[in-house]
């Protein structure tokens, strides 16, 4: 009986363990990544950058939510609907001007990001990570994976982070509009 009961013990810290996290403490920070890839001119002008090189610390806002995901991540496929929809609901709300939304494609080339961007309909800027440089900055986390970034005091602390699946996109959107709020 006490074999079984470490057994279980022993297999429920580990899955624990492997559960994502829904918030980040404040002294985690998120590197100061380059974005690379072509974005439109009215996406320039959303994240408000000049021309040229991008580095996440340039966009112009107190926020930044991160997408990290791939083209041939199927929960990615799967959640970019509902990523679309936060998007779309961040933008229409009274903190639309606080925040900005951005995509890093781990693994993926231009082609990837342009099929994914087209394919699903996505209007948010999205950048490529071809060899994986922002994606190991980050700690090569599965994807996809989803950050709310405070760029008030340039640290770039994390306030929130979540790897995989949103089950509940309302109530995810709405912590993340609370923090935004503050």
């Amino acid at each position: 009986m006490k074999r079984h009961l470490l057994t279980l013990a022993a297999f429920l810290l580990a899955v624990v363990a492997a559960l994502p996290s829904a918030t980040a403490t404040a002294s985690d920070v998120f590197p100061d990544v380059a974005l690379q890839g072509k974005i439109s001119p009215e996406q320039r002008q959303y994240l408000g950058v000049p021309d040229g090189d991008i580095r996440l610390s340039d966009i112009n806002a107190d926020f930044v939510f991160v997408e990290v995901f791939s083209m041939y991540c199927p929960i990615c496929q799967h959640d970019a609907p509902g990523v679309n929809d936060m998007f779309a609901r961040v933008l229409a709300s009274a903190e639309a001007d606080k925040i900005r939304f951005v995509g890093i494609a781990a693994g993926n080339t231009p082609f990837e990001v342009a099929f994914y961007r087209k394919k699903f309909g996505v209007q948010f800027p999205l950048f490529e990570d071809p060899d994986y440089t922002a994606h190991k900055a980050v700690g090569n986390v599965g994807t996809p994976a989803y950050y709310l970034v405070d760029l008030r005091d340039r640290r770039r602390a994390i306030l929130v982070f979540h790897e995989g699946e949103i089950k509940d996109k309302d109530a995810f959107l709405k912590n993340v509009l609370g923090l935004v709020g503050k």
